[in-house]
């Protein structure tokens, strides 16, 4: 696998490795182009080569100001420079029209060589300095080589004689050759530490520029096929730096911006609030996220393209915002619309309340408003219980202390009615005041049972089974029911201990029982059982009576809410009290055979006292 990547990366590499070698054996064998083809072909791989030399060069100093590169923008002034060099080098070229002498046009392509070979070893090593040393460098070095050899070209030593090149110019064409071998290697040590993406293109152009030097040591005239095939991998070489550069300067940011959208857009999408940008123009709305989609109760194809006021914001919550929006913008916003309470209506009626708030943003050349959205329907519907409990939290302490004081009166009344009872001799006055006594005892029963409710005690919790408990109490239960004449089954079940308050539970389970008793005609059956069930324990009451209708069920519980015709409407309340203070949970179920009780104790509470601390 690893070496048919490899193949597959250095496949033109390969093949121009595989001819050089094939030409070292027949060295004899070359053929010779017309001069008028040769220079015709020379000519146009060479403005290919300038022109992708320009580009490579014009990429890396376009590209300083976003990368601050100082080694790209080194390398784009060596290339440049080669680009000028090879310029002049074809222009200066035997049969061209600036043509005096070939030793010019064969300095100016050596100088080329040396100054790509160079810059590529020093782009890769990362060694590049300051961007104005680099332009001073690159700027003096130009000049100094163009008045160098345009001046004394013809005078410096010959690279070319009749029967091929002079061994200086194959010393300068190693020498350039062996620079990007070295660079070659250094880019391949450096990639396995790095782990940098996109080697294979420049290690690709370095071996194509190594193979086009090995051609340039061995063609015989200047008219030979090898020195044409050399400059074919000079142009083939240069066009890999080029992808390289491309990929570096527009792919791969355009990757990262692509992932920081993916990134942005996940952010956006799955934020924990309601988010949604509206142009500020026409009022729309542009995108919206999955919470505010939730919130809205609409997909966001029916959201996109239309106002808030579409969608169910009330048209006075979206005239603050616009007052907001109007009086801010982008550059000069000092202030942030924030928890403006508002309501969402559809087709006439509320659906849900919510908090917004919203700031002013730029988005490319439009004004947005970005509006974050917080629904509150269940925390304001709370809030609300709060203040109606914090309410009721506080009549029912001062209607306990009046009750509390009310006993005492009505004691003494009590007496002094019993004591007329005793002195009187009239039968029809001794039963009125029978009455009066019977009428201030049922009084008393409900004060007393109104200050049990009102109580806040703690309750002495124990940990106890409950079976021990119901067997404790069926005896109690079942005297009640023979006098009734009805039945009593008790089931228990295997359960866990767990964590209760004795004298609450009787009398949670009494309140119950006796409810269920009085919902039963004669011959009726009250069960109750036990079980376990994941991880709570269940005490079930069940009776046989006719059921509690639907609409009265969701009152059960509430204080002085009663079914019966002498009822007090406190005997389920102090049991919803009792399930309350034990974590316990009241489920009733009622239908036209009966009403099923379920109060489940969490095991949660009774684990966690065993559970040693740290």
């Amino acid at each position: 696998m690893f070496l048919r990547k490899t193949l597959k990366h250095y496949s033109i590499a390969v093949i121009g490795l595989l001819y050089f070698i094939s030409r070292l054996f027949y060295s004899g064998a070359h053929w010779v182009i017309p001069s008028e083809y040769f220079l015709f072909l020379h000519t146009l791989l060479e403005f290919f080569s300038i022109i992708v030399s320009f580009t490579i060069g014009l990429q890396c100093l376009a590209s300083y100001p976003y990368t601050k590169s100082d080694r790209k923008y080194l390398l784009g002034i060596f290339f440049i420079t080669v680009g000028l060099f090879d310029l002049l080098h074809t222009l200066t070229y035997n049969g061209m029209f600036l043509n005096t002498t070939g030793a010019r046009s064969i300095y100016f392509s050596l100088t080329a060589r040396l100054t790509e070979s160079s810059g590529l070893l020093i782009y890769i090593l990362n060694r590049a300095p300051k961007k104005r040393v680099s332009m001073v460098f690159g700027s003096a070095f130009l000049v100094t080589a163009l008045i160098v050899i345009m001046k004394w070209g013809p005078y410096l030593p010959p690279m070319l004689l009749p029967d091929g090149v002079t061994s200086l110019k194959i010393f300068v064409e190693s020498l350039a050759g062996s620079l990007n071998l070295i660079a070659f290697f250094v880019l391949i040590y450096k990639s396995r530490l790095e782990r940098a993406e996109n080697c294979p293109n420049l290690s690709n152009a370095l071996l194509l520029l190594l193979i086009c030097e090995l051609f340039f040591t061995i063609y015989h005239t200047p008219y030979d096929s090898d020195n044409l095939v050399g400059h074919i991998f000079k142009f083939l070489g240069y066009t890999y730096i080029l992808k390289n550069i491309l990929i570096k300067n527009l792919h791969e940011p355009f990757k990262e911006i692509q992932s920081a959208y993916k990134d942005f857009n996940t952010i956006f999408q799955f934020a924990p609030v309601g988010l949604s940008i509206i142009r500020k123009s026409d009022h729309q709305f542009l995108e919206i996220n999955h919470f505010f989609m939730n919130f809205l109760g609409l997909p966001d194809k029916d959201v996109i393209g239309k106002t808030p006021m579409e969608v169910g914001f009330s048209e006075a919550d979206w005239t603050k915002v616009l007052a907001y929006a109007e009086n801010n913008n982008y550059y000069f916003a000092e202030t942030t619309l924030a928890n403006l309470e508002i309501s969402l209506e559809r087709e006439g009626s509320k659906v849900s309340i919510a908090a917004i708030s919203a700031e002013t943003i730029q988005l490319g050349h439009e004004e947005c408003i970005l509006m974050s959205v917080t629904d509150i329907k269940e925390l304001k519907s709370l809030h609300t219980e709060m203040i109606r409990l914090d309410r009721l939290n506080l009549v029912g302490q001062m209607a306990a202390g009046i009750a509390h004081e009310i006993r005492n009166p009505m004691t003494t009344v009590r007496g002094y009615l019993q004591l007329m009872d005793e002195k009187s001799q009239d039968i029809g006055q001794k039963s009125t005041l029978h009455f009066m006594i019977e009428e201030l005892d049922r009084a008393n029963s409900i004060l007393k049972e109104f200050l049990t409710l009102a109580k806040n005690n703690k309750p002495n919790y124990q940990i106890l089974n409950l079976n021990k408990l119901l067997q404790n109490l069926h005896p109690l239960i079942e005297a009640d029911s023979f006098t009734q004449n009805k039945q009593i089954r008790f089931t228990p079940g295997d359960i866990p201990d767990i964590e209760l308050s004795p004298k609450d539970i009787t009398q949670l389970v009494l309140n119950l029982c006796i409810n269920g008793l009085d919902a039963m005609s004669e011959g009726g059956c009250l069960t109750i059982q036990t079980y376990k069930k994941d991880h709570s324990v269940i005490l079930s009451i069940k009776d046989e009576g006719h059921g509690i209708p639907k609409e009265l069920l969701e009152k059960l519980g509430t204080p002085f809410f009663t079914t019966k015709e002498n009822g007090t409407g406190l005997g389920l309340s102090i049991c919803y009290k009792i399930a309350k203070s034990h974590n316990a949970k009241i489920d009733v179920t009622s239908s036209s055979e009966g009403t099923l009780f379920q109060i489940s104790f969490p095991l949660q509470s009774v684990e966690s006292m065993f559970i040693p601390s740290h």
